[in-house]
């Protein structure tokens, strides 16, 4: 519970809770440490936090990245993207990759993919709720390679990456 309301107000420390939640069956001294070191920057920084204001243009708005295979025990990489709708970032996620990445280019194209699937679902979800974009989704990668790679339909990876990267 204390992970979800951490998360969920701080999103800046996401990947680094995360991260701790996955030794929780077996911690050792530095994982108690780490620990500690979090709750000290959640203390020192609890009056920051995302900052919403009423806008007239809601624009579905996204940005994603990864590290390259930053899991010391596995070496799959961690997964991050957000999504921000009018002022402030509404949603968010950062998970570790099923997969072995063999490039930082493979790694930022599995975020790449499941961030669009993302994109795709919200999009969805706008419309039922009758909020209509004028323009369409911009979506964040900061890997040339990725975005060539999405570009390329005879890359042989499945992807819906149709939609237009910059970086």
């Amino acid at each position: 519970m204390f992970k979800m309301y951490l998360t969920a107000t701080q999103p800046d420390i996401l990947n680094a809770v995360s991260i701790l939640s996955r030794f929780m069956h077996c911690p050792s001294e530095m994982h108690l440490k780490a620990a500690k070191r979090v709750i000290r920057y959640v203390k020192s920084t609890w009056n920051f936090g995302i900052k919403c204001k009423w806008t007239e243009e809601f624009k579905l708005t996204g940005l994603s990245d990864c590290d390259w295979g930053g899991s010391i025990d596995d070496m799959k990489s961690t997964s991050g993207y957000c999504f921000s709708f009018g002022s402030g970032v509404f949603s968010w996620s950062s998970n570790e990759q099923e997969i072995v990445a063999q490039s930082t280019a493979e790694a930022e194209f599995v975020v790449a993919t499941a961030f669009d699937n993302q994109v795709l679902w919200l999009e969805k979800i706008l419309i039922d709720l009758n909020i209509e974009q004028k323009e369409s989704t911009n979506v964040f990668v900061d890997n040339q390679a990725a975005i060539a790679i999405s570009h390329n339909p005879f890359h042989g990876k499945p992807s819906i990456l149709s939609l237009s990267c910059s970086s």
